[in-house]
């Protein structure tokens, strides 16, 4: 307002405007509230095969109250077979008129794409908000020994897992224990090696990246040590993430929620919904117009391995097994019939390394052809063969006094203090911040005046 329209508006009352312009443009959050059980009986109605779960509290005055929220879509119920068992889970706080979180579950679909399988409103980051997440993702995604679940170090993600997913794995994010070393030893060229040693695929490897680690810091060591190298490494872990190391596809999904997360809370269903199903549209046609055997992330990562290969010396063993050799010298052994390969990438990404390509390519055979099956592009395909629809009219009140959008519903009384939410993002549990605080300006930043409200622009610093 001031650079563009020259009008001399404080700061507080511009987001005081910006936040009736909101209103009037999506409505009333009470109102909202008081919609959202019609719409997600519209929403079930509209996708038959969704699972859609909410909880309320009883107030005084036998008032319900909103508690906690579970949508699945059914396409995100029947996609998530055709996907790899490695689930991402993340929370993001809203940034409404209510306090509130967002709660995801995601999945990496065969062309490293975000696969979004639920979503839940909850009123924070606890334990009871996590343990009815994941007791409800139990209805979408079942419990086994070769299930993965990737996440920060948040101890109700912990406790919720221990009780609802005993026999699935559980892994930490890559990216958040970087940051969290950096901030606690102060040397940024820690984090680069830790990264490499999660990142083997060797157990030789990892103690070759680990024992450089500890001659720059045998602090850094033996917390990493207390860790638990089954919990961060790639060559000690007891389940199968592939490639996923790090919690960034829900990173990836909170920030194309993040216009939406101030939204009134049907307003941002809706705008999930709609985000979904454009997802899912775009990526039926892509796959539709897919050539390949394998989907085109990967068949771009065969690429690189093959250009790779043109240099390594293969011999043959017996059937379909080789010894592939480097420029250094070192020797692989590949078995294409089992795909497997000594450097355990290949067994690892189910992805032919550069060795099984290059073993490939001297027995003739196709590279492929070598391929997991929920990287080819009929199981990426057939992920997105479901369409996501829109719901009908939800803001006209029910007919039946009995039906569930009939029911009158407040919202929780979790509402946020006055003043403006904070727009940066807020650190994950066991993540610390870096770097110096922000500190206000003691002068104008226009005019150089020594006043917070400076008498020669009249403008507030």
């Amino acid at each position: 307002m001031r650079t563009d329209h020259h009008v001399p508006i404080t700061y507080w009352k511009a987001w005081k405007s910006r936040e009736v312009a909101i209103e009037k443009g999506f409505g009333n959050t009470k109102d909202a509230h008081k919609m959202l059980l019609s719409y997600l009986e519209q929403l079930a109605l509209a996708n038959p095969g969704s699972v859609v779960a909410i909880e309320t509290t009883r107030d005084a005055g036998d008032v319900q109250r909103f508690k906690y929220l579970f949508i699945s879509l059914a396409a995100s119920v029947k996609g998530y077979s055709y996907m790899r068992k490695v689930i991402v889970v993340d929370g993001t706080h809203l940034k409404g008129k209510y306090v509130g979180c967002l709660l995801t579950a995601s999945a990496q679909d065969g062309n490293y794409q975000i696969f979004s399988i639920a979503f839940v409103v909850v009123d924070g980051e606890n334990d009871s908000s996590w343990t009815w997440f994941f007791q409800k993702i139990l209805e979408v995604v079942e419990d086994g020994y070769d299930l993965v679940f990737v996440s920060d170090r948040h101890k109700s993600i912990y406790a919720a897992l221990l009780k609802m997913y005993p026999r699935a794995k559980h892994f930490a994010c890559l990216l958040h224990l970087q940051r969290n070393i950096v901030t606690m030893f102060k040397k940024k060229h820690l984090a680069y090696l830790v990264s490499k040693a999660a990142r083997a695929y060797r157990v030789s490897d990892f103690y070759r990246h680990f024992n450089e680690i500890k001659m720059i810091d045998i602090n850094c060591a033996d917390y990493l040590v207390r860790v638990g190298f089954e919990h961060w490494t790639r060559s000690h872990c007891h389940g199968l993430r592939y490639n996923i190391m790090t919690s960034n596809i829900a990173e990836s999904l909170n920030a194309a929620l993040a216009e939406a997360r101030g939204y009134p809370i049907v307003v941002l269903l809706d705008y999930i919904r709609s985000m979904l199903m454009r997802w899912l549209s775009g990526r039926r046609e892509a796959s539709a117009g897919c050539s390949g055997v394998v989907t085109p992330k990967v068949e771009e990562l065969m690429s690189k391995n093959f250009s790779v290969s043109t240099g390594l010396l293969v011999r043959h063993i017996n059937g379909g097994e080789f010894e592939v050799r480097g420029m250094d010298g070192h020797p692989f052994r590949v078995d294409l019939d089992k795909k497997v390969c000594s450097c355990l990438e290949f067994d690892i990404l189910l992805i032919p390394c550069e060795h099984a390509v290059a073993a490939a390519m001297h027995s003739k055979r196709r590279i492929d052809a070598l391929v997991g099956e929920k990287f080819t592009r009929n199981t990426w395909a057939a992920a997105y063969s479901m369409s996501i629809n829109p719901t009908s009219d939800y803001m006209t009140p029910a007919a039946e006094a009995d039906t569930l959008g009939a029911l009158n519903l407040a919202p929780s009384n979790t509402r946020r203090p006055p003043g403006r939410p904070k727009k940066t993002r807020i650190f994950s549990r066991g993540e610390f911040k870096s770097g110096l605080r922000w500190r206000r300006p003691s002068t104008c930043r226009r005019c150089g005046g020594a006043d917070h409200n400076c008498a020669t622009c009249k403008m507030p610093i």
